[in-house]
């Protein structure tokens, strides 16, 4: 099953994104398939932070139309709530030891043991999750 990094979400909805057609390309297949995939409601909210962020679209998401995208995923007949376990902060706190992050690493530690704790392959546009041993990710 998959799992969906923000930026996942971030290009497929703005259409201002370099990446948008990639993206809709990898996603809207997926999504017409009904496999089972997963969405985590931290990444769902880190979306709703950026695409709103009047600092990084000179026009930024309304909330109606935002909401409308989240609404989208979480109620899709296939998608799946991919909450922390019981060994999520055991594995949170391995991958800190392990790779020591600092600032805007820590959500991606806390994404990449959220993903391997419910055996999700993690997708992202972000390099940087090539690092976690064990973690079985799609990077776009």
């Amino acid at each position: 099953m998959y799992l969906f990094d923000v930026n996942i979400y971030v290009h497929m909805h703005r259409e201002d994104s370099e990446r948008h057609t990639e993206i809709l390309d990898f996603m809207l297949p997926l999504l017409k398939s009904g496999d089972t995939f997963g969405y985590s409601t931290l990444a769902l909210n880190g979306f709703m932070r950026i695409v709103s962020h009047k600092k990084i679209f000179r026009e930024p998401s309304d909330f109606e139309t935002m909401m409308k995208f989240v609404e989208s995923i979480t109620s899709h007949p296939a998608s799946r709530c991919i909450d922390p376990g019981p060994a999520h902060w055991q594995l949170y706190r391995h991958l800190c030891y392990e790779h020591k992050p600092s600032g805007n690493l820590y959500p991606d530690v806390y994404f990449a043991a959220l993903a391997m704790e419910s055996e999700c392959t993690w997708v992202s546009c972000d390099s940087d999750f090539k690092q976690f041993r064990g973690l079985d990710s799609l990077i776009l």
